[in-house]
C-alpha cells in the first residue's frame, strides 16, 4: 500500500495567522506580516485590493480620487463613502496636530506645520457630509482635546487598527461595484475564516490525545489513568511528528465495520480560551504614519506610491472603467 501524503502550503499557514491576528485586533502585527510575506487573507478583486492598500497606507485623497468614477452610478452612496474616509483622515490629522505641539519632539513631528489648517479644512468638508448634527458636534469636540487618547473612544486608537476598521466600513459600499473575475473551478475557499487556526489547534490536541490514549489501552495498562484521556498541551513539542501519528487512522481503517455500530455516550467538549490581555501602547503615531512603509514586490504593494502618488485614476485597472 502506498504511503499517505498530505500537502501543505506555507502561504495558507500565513493566512491562518493573519485571520487570528485580525480577529484579536492585533492589526499592527497583521499588517506587518502582510507586508513581509505579500500574503493577504481575503478574496478580493484587484480594484478592491488596490483600494484597500491605499486606505492601509493612509493615502486618503487618492482613495477618494480612485473611487470618483463610481459617483456617476445612481446606487452608489458617494456621500457615505466620502464621510467615512474623511472622518478617518480627520482623526489621523488630530493625532498629528496633538503630537506636533511640543517643540522638543522628534524632527518628523516638528516638520508638520500645516496640520492645524488641514484639520479645519477637513472638518469643514465633514460638516456637509455628517449624517446628523450630533455626530458633527462630537467631531468638533475632539478638536478641543489636548490628546486624541484623552477621549474614551480613542483610548486604544492606533493608525493600523483604524485603517483596517475604515476598510471594513467602506467595503460593503463598493463590493458590488468592484467585482472580481469569476474563474471556473474556484468555488473552494482560499482564505481563512471562522477562527480556523484555533479550530485546528483544538482538533490537533484531540487527535494527539487520542493517539496517546489508544497506545496506553493497547499496551494493556490496568491503572485508572488508562481509562481517562489526558489532553496534550499546546506548547508540548517534545514528541515531534512520528509514524505513530498515522497509526490511529490506519487502525480505524482495519477494524471491522460492525465496530462502528457499538453504542456510545455522546459528550461535549468545553473549550476555555484564555484571552490575551494586550498592553497599552506608547509611541509617536505620527512617525508611524509618515514613514515610508515596507513594500513587497507583489500586487497591490508594488503599485503603491512611495510619497504622494500620481493621479490614482491612472492606476485604476481596466476591469472598472468599461462598466462605467
Amino acid at each position: 500500500m502506498s504511503p499517505a501524503r498530505l500537502s501543505l502550503r506555507e502561504e495558507d499557514i500565513v493566512r491562518l495567522a493573519l485571520e487570528f491576528l485580525n480577529n484579536r485586533e492585533l492589526h499592527i502585527s497583521q499588517l506587518s506580516l502582510e507586508r513581509e510575506t505579500g500574503v493577504i487573507n481575503g478574496q478580493y478583486s484587484d480594484d478592491v485590493l488596490f483600494l484597500r492598500q491605499l486606505i492601509l497606507d493612509g493615502q486618503w485623497d487618492d482613495v477618494v480620487e480612485f473611487i470618483q468614477p463610481l459617483e456617476a452610478l445612481q446606487n452608489f452612496d458617494m456621500k457615505q463613502f466620502k464621510y467615512t474616509i474623511l472622518r478617518h483622515k480627520y482623526i489621523e490629522l488630530l493625532c498629528i496636530k496633538s503630537e506636533a505641539g511640543g517643540l522638543g519632539g522628534p524632527p518628523l513631528i516638528n516638520n508638520v506645520e500645516g496640520a492645524v489648517e488641514e484639520v479645519v479644512q477637513v472638518l469643514g468638508e465633514l460638516e456637509k457630509l455628517c449624517p446628523t448634527k450630533e455626530e458633527y458636534s462630537a467631531l468638533c469636540l475632539l478638536l478641543t482635546l489636548p490628546k486624541l487618547g484623552d477621549h474614551m473612544q480613542y483610548r486604544d486608537w492606533n493608525p493600523s487598527k483604524a485603517r483596517v476598521q475604515c476598510f471594513r466600513e467602506i467595503f460593503p459600499l463598493v463590493e458590488k461595484f468592484l467585482p472580481g473575475d469569476k474563474k471556473a473551478g474556484t468555488t473552494q475557499s482560499v482564505f481563512a475564516k471562522n477562527d480556523r487556526l484555533v479550530q485546528l489547534l483544538i482538533k490537533g490536541i484531540l487527535y494527539e490525545s487520542c493517539v496517546n490514549y489508544c497506545q496506553v489501552k493497547a499496551t494493556g495498562a490496568a491503572d485508572a489513568a488508562a481509562h481517562k484521556i489526558n489532553f496534550s498541551r499546546v506548547l508540548d513539542g517534545s514528541i515531534g511528528f512520528t509514524d505513530s501519528d498515522l497509526s490511529l487512522l490506519s487502525w480505524l481503517q482495519s477494524i471491522p465495520a460492525e465496530t462502528f455500530s457499538v453504542p456510545f455516550e455522546q459528550k461535549t467538549l468545553n473549550v476555555d480560551v484564555e484571552r490575551l490581555e494586550k498592553p497599552s501602547l506608547e509611541t509617536s503615531w505620527t512617525e508611524h504614519m509618515l514613514i515610508t512603509p515596507i513594500k513587497p514586490k507583489t500586487f497591490p504593494h508594488s503599485v503603491m506610491p512611495f510619497t504622494r502618488p500620481r493621479s490614482a485614476a491612472d492606476i485604476m485597472t481596466r476591469s472598472l472603467l468599461p462598466s462605467l
